[in-house]
């Protein structure tokens, strides 16, 4: 009887899980067949509305499931923006672009791509209209190049400089009695300062202001060209605080016009010849489906395998390079016909040297069959540089954060945190005294050190020497470039860590003359969507993910920072800190 009822119910259960998968297969059906748009019927004066807010990432490669979210409202994809914008500029029914400013993340180099393809576009003779309301750098660089600039009257705008800075955790540790031990080998590689120190070293202080002054100079070269303006008074602004309100804003030249929302409709207005009653056509730029070009009758592809994130073997929580998935796509686009060379676009601080020598390995056996060329983004450094070194030709943005050659290690001692702020005690048995290495209850001995220190320079001298192998010099030749220093693009190029400055597109016309398929050719794009299994995988992950969050009380922000410790397992090779300028 007993068992009878628990078939009932088994089945029941059953019956229910694949009605359940069957609708999900339906729902994901109609929602993928209702997403597929046909090219966008516009009217002869339509506007492309390009929305500044949130977070600019390389690509978002969506997942099967993903298709059932509302998506990350906040993120916006480069690739989909700019080849919006490079079609709206060949389109004869977009007349210009409206900017609407708002609080934008992302990388200078990053940046410096987009507002490239908004030049070009002006230069087409099209117009280009933005508005703000809060001053940040960044949405300021992209809105400079606009013919119309208007403000909010309430809006803020403060004109300054550019700062970096870092938390530092040395106090806190002292506070709960824990003892971070590090190794590391090179001056400059500063990744572990905040667990050992109050404040940045005097070299970490010295490559820091190196990379920020080269960002600002870039910066105010290139608002002064766009604003017609010298680059001595925008930096005399920026030094005085003299651009604070909108109204100063406007006297100093840096924007066109103090107004709302309908005095920049009543612009456009004007740059399309419409009266005040005539609505105004506009389209978002994600929303933008341009008629197809006739592709080329050749089949040749360029893949462009975008590598995004920190360099960890933990995939668990992790949306970074997970060298399981990257080699798999490497593998598969060197088994591909079709394609006839690479362009592997980094954008990463590094991570586990054992993950990025896996990355490097394979990528050097994929160079001998097809040629690879590394476009670096915001940051290609530490271990992000391991990988661009394993490419036939490296090319970088001015801007671009790359080198930090240099590896570290993170042990954490909390010992005295368990015994006297929570009355924790440890003990044990072991068959050896170092049994227990890397217990953090206790201690490591000098010989325990040393036995460490040893293995994180043997991994610095296979790091020189697989950038050396790579990049055709001595190691001697680098170790002087090396040291864990980060350099910008330009100074990276000048000392030869770097071939050629340029954005992505200049890299994949590399990659392009490099396979002899200069004019037949199309862009591919990787990692594809994922597979059924991956997209259920990530799914789990992520309502795994969202229940520690529910039932902890914790905020994401937090969760991140668990993750962030959590995947620095093993030898690293990472940039310094987060470097975030803003």
């Amino acid at each position: 009887m007993t068992q009878r009822f628990l078939r009932q119910v088994l089945a029941t259960v059953l019956g229910c899980f694949v009605a359940f998968i069957l609708l999900v297969s339906l729902v994901i059906g109609l929602v993928f067949f209702s997403t597929q748009q046909s090219p966008s019927k516009l009217s002869k004066k339509t506007v492309l509305h390009i929305a500044l807010q949130g977070k600019v990432v390389e690509h978002i490669s969506r997942s099967k499931l993903e298709i059932l979210r509302e998506g990350d409202k906040n993120l916006i994809d480069l690739v989909v923006l700019k080849k919006a914008i490079r079609s709206a500029q060949e389109d004869a029914c977009i007349s210009g672009i409206y900017l609407e400013l708002g609080q934008l993340q992302g990388g200078w180099a990053i940046l410096a791509e987009i507002s490239t393809t908004l030049r070009v576009f002006k230069a087409a003779g099209k117009f280009i209209i933005a508005y703000g309301e809060h001053y940040n750098p960044k949405t300021f660089y992209l809105a400079s190049l606009a013919d119309e600039l208007v403000w909010n009257p309430a809006g803020s705008f403060f004109f300054k400089g550019l700062s970096l800075s870092v938390l530092f955790y040395k106090g806190l540790f002292d506070k709960l009695e824990i003892s971070p031990q590090i190794f590391r080998v090179g001056q400059y590689k500063s990744a572990t300062e905040p667990f050992t120190r109050y404040a940045m070293s005097e070299a970490s202080q010295h490559q820091s202001q190196v990379i920020l002054h080269t960002i600002y100079d870039q910066l105010i070269d290139q608002i002064a060209s766009n604003r017609n303006l010298s680059p001595a008074s925008l930096r005399k602004m920026a030094t005085t605080l003299s651009v604070t309100l909108p109204q100063e804003a406007q006297k100093a030249q840096l924007i066109t016009q103090i107004g709302h929302v309908d005095d920049v409709e009543s612009l456009i207005r004007a740059k399309l010849g419409l009266t005040a009653e005539t609505d105004i056509d506009y389209i978002a730029f994600n929303k933008y489906n341009p008629p197809s070009k006739t592709l080329p009758s050749s089949k040749a592809q360029i893949a462009v395998l975008v590598a995004t994130g920190p360099i960890t073997e933990n995939s668990e929580f992790s949306h970074g390079i997970i060298p399981k998935t990257l080699m798999a796509s490497l593998k598969k686009i060197k088994k591909d016909p079709n394609v006839k060379a690479i362009v592997l676009r980094i954008n990463s601080p590094g991570g586990s040297v054992l993950a990025s020598e896996k990355l490097w390995k394979e990528l050097m056996i994929t160079r001998t069959h097809k040629p690879i060329i590394a476009s670096m983004a915001d940051i290609a450094a530490s271990g992000g540089y391991y990988l661009a070194a394993a490419c036939n030709h490296i090319m970088a943005h001015p801007t671009t954060l790359t080198g930090s050659i240099g590896i570290f290690g993170l042990y954490f001692n909390i010992h005295d945190l368990l015994k006297n702020k929570l009355g924790i005690t440890v003990d044990g048995v072991k068959t050896t005294p170092s049994a227990d290495l890397l217990d953090m209850s206790r201690t490591l001995t000098a010989q325990e050190q040393a036995i460490i220190q040893k293995s994180i320079n043997q991994g610095y001298a296979n790091f020189l020497e697989r950038v050396a192998t790579s990049r055709a010099m001595s190691p001697a030749a680098i170790a002087p470039l090396a040291g864990g220093r980060v350099w910008p693009g330009t100074l990276a190029k000048q000392h030869g860590l770097v071939d050629e400055l340029g954005s992505l597109e200049d890299a994949i016309k590399r990659a392009a003359t490099l396979a002899n398929v200069q004019e037949t050719y199309t862009v591919s794009y990787w990692p594809k969507s994922t597979t059924w299994p991956e997209a259920i995988s990530r799914w789990e992950s992520m309502l795994r993910k969202n229940i520690v969050e529910h039932v902890l009380g914790t905020r994401h922000a937090d969760i991140s920072i668990i993750q962030k410790f959590d995947n620095m397992r093993g030898i690293q090779a990472l940039l310094p800190y987060e470097i975030t300028i803003d």
